[in-house]
């Protein structure tokens, strides 16, 4: 499959998924119950959908709250039957509302082959003993091959795994969000890990990251320049009731966007004028999953998907997760490089891209400014003492015609007027607005006093 992605036109490769889009939603429509309600309350004609345009135009987008609180678990299951139902994994829970993902002893088995071929293509786990730690939180399972240990957020038991299988291991890769990674790579070096004398990947979900923030975790491990020999931190995407692998990044990917996030000229050709914090860049495969993108008014593009796989039990059509993003060709990211002297990190793989941010509902305003997790995130994991000094953690919101932004220190690190000076300086890079910082010990901060890492954490 690799080898087909790489040396396939990206037109030929768009098309093929493209070709696939409407058997699947009539697949969906007649078989997937609670996707059939609502296409009868929404009055759909099926046979007006009949090529890529009149899906399109005729088929409604449909989100979470249409399909997953008003139907029994069997509705979410092609046929109503439950018993090809090998698993269900479940949302995090986040916007208030569960989703489901039912899936069939086959669709595991196709996910597996899915996932173990994009290990092989970024950490060569076909030559190399791997072993993997999930730290995922939720019970999340990982399809793989691979020896493997599963903690959750366990970080204690992650690193007592680590010590002492390392030995038996040419390389370990570690799965969590990056709040888990961050404390698991921390508290390594505190008990006497020296990271850089192995070779330990990251592979990082759940929430949106910060180019600096990579940054600061290659630091920890000492693998800044980007080998696979050294390790690599690298983003993934996916959502329970869609697919855990949606979108991930290459060695060349993250190499544009760290490129971008240094050259103002390079990241307004790619992002647009005026965005100084680079979204996230994935690739995408168009035989598995169509996406679109759609706009509310006065909000941002968000990513729609029609899931193509036939193994699907439920499989979801022109479903808006609610993700801030945008669409890039192949053939225009190419060209944006060549235009700007990047030439050489045109990707391998000819898929398509998908340029993604954070949620439209987490940008706050004070008059004439505006302010983002994401651009606090970038301006705080950029200084790698400040990065060191707080858990990660913030909330943010508006009082008094301020931005006021509280920040989580870790354990044993005391506020001080340097701190909240460093904290200021640093988030005053990217949010130009007034702002009032204040900082917490530990225990006291007033959203969580103990972070168990189950949760994704609201930072507006």
């Amino acid at each position: 499959m690799v080898k087909i992605l790489i040396k396939t036109e990206p037109s030929k490769i768009v098309k093929y998924g493209e070709d696939m889009v409407v058997p699947a939603f009539l697949r969906a429509a007649k078989r997937l119950p609670a996707y059939a309600k609502f296409l009868q309350d929404k009055k759909v004609d099926l046979r007006k959908v009949k090529d890529l345009e009149t899906f399109k135009k005729f088929v409604p987008i449909v989100c979470k709250n249409d399909i997953f609180p008003k139907n029994k678990l069997n509705d979410y299951c092609l046929d109503a039957n439950l018993e090809e139902v090998k698993s269900i994994m479940t949302s995090s829970g986040f916007s208030g509302v569960f989703s489901y993902g039912l899936n069939a002893e086959e669709n595991l088995k196709k996910a597996e082959r899915s996932i173990d071929t994009a290990l092989d293509y970024a950490f060569d786990i076909s030559n190399r003993k791997t072993f993997l730690i999930n730290c995922l939180p939720m019970g999340v399972r990982v399809p793989t091959s691979l020896k493997y240990a599963d903690t959750s957020v366990r970080i204690d038991m992650a690193l007592a795994i680590f010590k002492k299988i390392i030995p038996e291991f040419d390389q370990v890769i570690f799965i969590s969000d990056p709040h888990v990674i961050k404390n698991l790579l921390e508290e390594g070096i505190e008990q006497g890990i020296d990271w850089r004398k192995h070779c330990v990947h990251i592979i990082m979900g759940e929430d949106w990251i910060s180019e600096s923030m990579r940054g600061y975790l290659c630091h920890l491990l000492g693998s800044e320049n980007m080998k696979r020999e050294e390790g690599l931190v690298a983003i993934t995407f996916g959502s329970a009731e869609l697919e855990l692998n949606l979108f991930h990044e290459s060695v060349q990917s993250i190499m544009i966007r760290q490129a971008a996030q240094k050259d103002k000229k390079l990241r307004y050709a790619l992002f647009g004028e005026g965005v100084e914090v680079c979204p996230s860049i994935f690739h995408y495969y168009p035989h598995r999953s169509y996406v679109e993108t759609v706009t509310e008014s006065g909000g941002k593009p968000e990513l729609v998907f029609s899931m193509l796989s036939p193994t699907l039990l439920t499989p979801l059509m022109r479903y808006n997760s609610k993700d801030n993003g945008t669409l890039m060709s192949y053939d225009s990211l190419k060209k944006i490089l060549e235009d700007n002297g990047y030439a050489q990190l045109a990707p391998e793989l000819k898929l398509p891209l998908v340029i993604l941010g954070g949620r439209n509902e987490k940008t706050l305003r004070v008059g004439n400014f505006s302010a983002s997790p994401e651009e606090i995130k970038q301006g705080i994991y950029e200084d790698f003492e400040l990065a060191g000094a707080t858990t990660g953690y913030f909330r943010l919101s508006v009082e008094n015609d301020l931005f006021k932004v509280e920040i989580q220190l870790k354990k044993n690190v005391e506020p001080s007027d340097v701190l909240k000076n460093g904290f200021s300086d640093a988030i005053g890079k990217y949010i130009k607005g007034p702002k009032d910082i204040q900082l917490y010990v530990y225990r006291e901060f007033p959203y969580s006093v103990e972070l168990d890492y189950e949760r994704k954490f609201k930072n507006v």
